[in-house]
């Protein structure tokens, strides 16, 4: 029988949980109260430590966001002294406390104590985040916390709690100050260990990932698993990756120190230009879209002998899921493919490592022979060498006569494969596949075959990862709350409280412009500029004076009060076409239309 938890996860919905947010910024706790409310959750906003203390006595929560600077207390001792009280952290139901803090690096420098809270979540408040966190990260509040609160004493002795104080890898490369996620050291049977945990905030983690044991690229798995460690530059001192590593070990020191942190630069200056939308994405195909991007490199196949597939790519992930999703990535255009070469599939285990050989049609040995094949023109006895030799001469086995003259009494038109185990001769024998990995053996013809291909990036790859989802169009926007501004999400969460107060509706437009690579690249970015602050003049001037415009980083967005989101839905083409009346460049406005409705 399924719990709750696993019934909900079965059918896609979340778990509606009773919250605790401890902030004491007015702003945040706007923010926070209008997205989980909407989404069904049921929300108490306090100020400071000693409200949440009093706050958890008092009630049942199943989630417990405390920023870790409050007034008061801070987050450490509210945790501590919760758990200290009677009744509380003796292995019984308990909240899930979750840390948001801008200072990531201050709180997991607290050792131990960090590991109070079961996850720490970095400010800015980005709330997609936060309701992942929440509706999917653990099942119920019962059950035991992901990291548990030991002392530091009893941290595992290969897990460092601080970057640099393990014993160093490799003195060189630790001598350049950089923080590194060390493999396997940082991840203990599969799970990662404390210290990864800071690797979810770029800037605020780490700065590569350093490997200092052999490892294949099954063994990086949890580096997709978690957001951002994905797009860590990958140094392989073990020596196993090859050339899925982004760099290897090899060197002297003074190289090696060079080569890296001219790696780690590189990574950076390209992740600042990378939209938080492929950073934080979900999706696999746009993490591996990303991680090309950050890497600076086409995605080139190479020859691996030690995968099943035989290929390998450069890129710390398995080549069997890089193609399936590379292949979703060409469909959409964002990347090109170019062909590498063609491979064969085994039927039994899905496998391409081969023994390709020539064999008998009959009994498929490959014990053949190469002999010449002999036609003797006055009987028209044709067959190999090895039928017409007796001795030195060469007799017809047909017609007994003896063989004098090439050209004259008989030619050799060609070589026959003769089998040593059963005798039998042809001119064509067989191409057989023996699979070295599973044993099964199969015709050439009942093998399948698959082209292996390189990956560059396309202008449109390249414009989705600067500009996210305004680039993907209407059809496919969902709005993400980090690219609201502050005052636009104080005046959203008014209207939502509207809204739930008495069903006062509201529209939140959403406004891309989807020209606007093709505009820089024409005419240059001051054009796309100036074209977009003529649309959003006049676009204001169409709306209701109660409307707020509001102007963002990728996107412009307007707050249409008691207005339902269908009729507006239904205006934004005229809106569109009459703001856009009299400019010489089309920025490609699109809009999209939210309602209460669609921010839950």
């Amino acid at each position: 029988m399924m719990t709750g938890a696993e019934e909900a996860a079965d059918t896609g919905e979340a778990i509606r949980k009773r919250i605790l947010v401890a902030e004491d910024s007015a702003i945040t706790q706007d923010l926070l109260k209008l997205v989980l409310t909407l989404r069904g959750h049921t929300v108490d906003i306090v100020n400071d430590g000693r409200e949440a203390f009093d706050a958890l006595l008092a009630n049942r929560y199943d989630i417990a966001l405390l920023d870790y600077h409050m007034p008061a207390m801070d987050g450490i001792e509210v945790v501590d002294a919760y758990l200290s009280a009677d009744g509380n952290g003796a292995g019984g139901p308990r909240p899930r406390f979750i840390a948001v803090t801008a200072d990531v690096d201050g709180l997991v420098s607290q050792g131990g104590n960090s590991k109070r809270f079961d996850k720490i979540v970095p400010k800015p408040v980005d709330v997609d985040q936060i309701c992942r966190v929440i509706e999917t990260t653990w099942a119920t509040p019962a059950t035991e916390p992901e990291h548990e609160a030991v002392s530091d004493d009893e941290a595992p002795a290969s897990v460092p709690v601080a970057p640099g104080d393990a014993e160093s890898a490799d003195p060189a490369l630790e001598s350049l100050g950089l923080r590194f996620l060390r493999w396997p050291q940082d991840v203990e049977s599969g799970a990662l260990a404390e210290r990864t945990r800071r690797a979810e905030v770029p800037g605020a983690g780490f700065d590569a990932v350093l490997v200092t044991a052999r490892a294949s690229v099954a063994d990086l798995a949890p580096l997709w698993r978690l957001q951002t460690l994905h797009l860590l530059p990958v140094i392989d001192l073990g020596g196993g990756l090859g050339r899925a590593a982004d760099m290897d070990g090899s060197g002297s020191a003074v190289e090696r120190s060079a080569r890296a942190r001219a790696l780690v630069e590189g990574f950076r200056d390209r992740l600042a230009r990378l939209h938080n939308d492929l950073i934080y994405s979900s999706d696999l195909s746009e993490r591996l879209l990303a991680r090309v991007i950050v890497a600076g490199r086409p995605l080139s196949p190479f020859y691996n002998a030690a995968d099943p597939a035989l290929i390998g790519y450069t890129m710390p992930l398995d080549p069997t899921l890089v193609s399936a999703e590379a292949a979703k990535l060409v469909a959409a255009g964002y990347l090109k493919p170019a062909f590498y070469d063609r491979l064969h599939r085994c039927p039994g285990c899905g496998g391409s490592q081969f023994n390709v050989r020539e064999e008998c049609p009959s009994c498929r040995s490959a014990d053949l022979s190469e002999e010449s094949y002999l036609h003797h023109y006055s009987c028209a006895y044709q067959g190999p060498e090895s039928d017409f030799r007796q001795g030195d001469d060469l007799i017809c086995p047909k017609c007994r006569k003896a063989l004098t003259y090439f050209g004259g009494d008989y030619d050799k038109p060609g070589i026959m494969m003769v089998c040593r185990g059963c005798g039998q001769a042809t001119s064509e024998p067989t191409v057989g596949f023996q699979c070295l990995r599973c044993g099964f053996h199969a015709d050439a013809d009942a093998v399948s075959d698959y082209d292996v291909f390189s990956y560059d990036l396309t202008d449109k790859g390249r414009d989705f990862a600067e500009v996210g989802g305004a680039y993907l169009g209407v059809a496919q926007k969902t709005l993400r709350f980090a690219d609201l501004s502050l005052d636009l999400v104080v005046a959203l969460n008014e209207e939502a409280r509207r809204f739930n107060d008495d069903g006062t509706p509201f529209s939140l437009l959403e406004i891309a412009y989807r020209y606007e690579r093709q505009i820089d690249r024409e005419h240059g970015p001051r054009q796309f500029r100036k074209a977009r602050e003529a649309f959003l003049e006049n676009f204001r001037a169409l709306l209701p004076e109660t409307a707020k415009v509001v102007r963002g980083r990728a996107y412009d967005f307007a707050l249409l009060m008691a207005a339902h989101p269908g009729d507006i839905r239904s205006q934004t083409d005229d809106l569109i076409r009459r703001a856009g009346r009299g400019m010489r460049l089309d920025p490609g406005v699109e809009i999209t239309v939210f309602g209460a409705e669609d921010l839950a």
